[in-house]
């Protein structure tokens, strides 16, 4: 990692090396959309509630988050602005695109051109993110721009409208060095995801593959670590799908398998009935304040456990150095077309 390396927060960007304890996929607003027309559980609308939510973590050090609302799905940017002032915390937005089912049939995910969507990715990583995330028709443009690119398939399936989403992530990603996180449901298709951005010229390296103990086959997070690419663990605390020592064991073997290097922490709770800022539980507090402490009574050291949240998402968030450019119909040398970014980070 370069020393000079920067991170790409809604304040501005800053080094890498000042995020301190990150929480690496969190959701601290849904304003609204498909998903919560379908789900009201999704409505984290209150800033109030954020900033309470996040003061908690704080107590344990938290200064961190990743925001992972893309597009015209309730992301607020102007409230993670304000939330970021208030809080005094980091915070990275995302662009890009969530699941079809958060966008209806006539959604313009459908209808634009491949060349149209990328241009609009590098707006909102360049120049700034739009206020309504393109549920249009007016684009309001604020200063603060976007650090993470984000790409989502279904279960066992990446279907038609998510590939050309994907490449459109792809192009705008090697373009502006700004990083790629994917949703994964239930942990399917990862591999899949990291084969599919390879061809559009996309390093593994430079992708973090999120919800993957959601599916925690060993034989497919070592596969997947072996390409190089950063895993992201959300599932702490949803004994629904299963407990904790499931998590902490897919960790421990992680680490015995040689990719504590690529292991990130986040708890994804994206429904109010999990925040206690909204009379739910746990808070998203659990992860500094039980599974954190967990891991290392389990005999993991406390430098590699501290790894997992500050070091590794320093690495997996920052810009990176992008080699190549991606054109119509494969990748084009630089020699053919040279970047106009003066700084590509890692």
């Amino acid at each position: 990692m370069s020393g000079d390396a920067v991170v790409r927060t809604v304040l501005g960007d800053i080094p890498h090396d000042e995020l301190g304890i990150v929480y690496a996929h969190e959701h601290l607003i849904i304003q609204g959309g498909l998903g919560v027309m379908k789900n009201s559980d999704l409505r984290l609308n209150s800033v109030e509630k954020a900033v309470e939510e996040i003061n908690d973590c704080k107590k344990y050090s938290a200064k961190t988050f990743v925001d992972f609302m893309p597009l015209d799905s309730g992301r607020n940017p102007s409230a993670l602005v304000e939330i970021a002032k208030r809080t005094e915390t980091h915070i990275i937005a995302t662009t890009g695109f969530h699941k079809p089912m958060y966008y209806d049939d006539l959604h313009w995910i459908y209808s634009y051109s491949l060349d149209q969507i990328v241009d609009l990715l590098i707006q909102e990583c360049e120049v700034g993110m739009d206020k309504h995330s393109y549920n249009g028709p007016l684009v309001e443009r604020l200063s603060a721009k976007a650090g993470v690119l984000k790409g989502a398939s279904d279960y066992n399936v990446i279907k038609s409208v998510s590939k050309k989403l994907f490449e459109a992530v792809a192009m705008a990603h090697l373009e502006t060095g700004v990083p790629i996180a994917t949703h994964t449901e239930h942990g399917t298709c990862g591999l899949e995801q990291i084969e599919l951005l390879a061809k559009f010229g996309v390093k593994p390296e430079n992708v973090i593959i999120c919800h993957m103990d959601r599916n925690p086959d060993i034989y497919v997070h070592k596969e997947l670590g072996g390409t190089g690419c950063f895993i992201e663990y959300d599932n702490a605390t949803r004994v629904k799908y299963h407990p904790d020592s499931e998590s902490v064991s897919l960790i421990v073997r992680m680490i015995e398998a040689g990719f504590q290097d690529k292991i990130l922490l986040g708890t994804d709770f994206a429904l109010r009935s999990y925040w206690k800022a909204y009379g739910g539980g746990p808070g998203m507090a659990y992860l500094l304040e039980t599974f954190i402490p967990r891991l290392k009574k389990q005999g993991i050291p406390a430098e590699t456990v501290n790894r997992f949240i500050t070091q590794n998402p320093q690495n997996a968030y920052s810009l990176k150095k992008i080699q190549s450019k991606l054109v119509a119909g494969g990748v084009k040398d630089d020699n053919e077309k040279q970047g106009s970014l003066s700084y590509r980070g890692n």
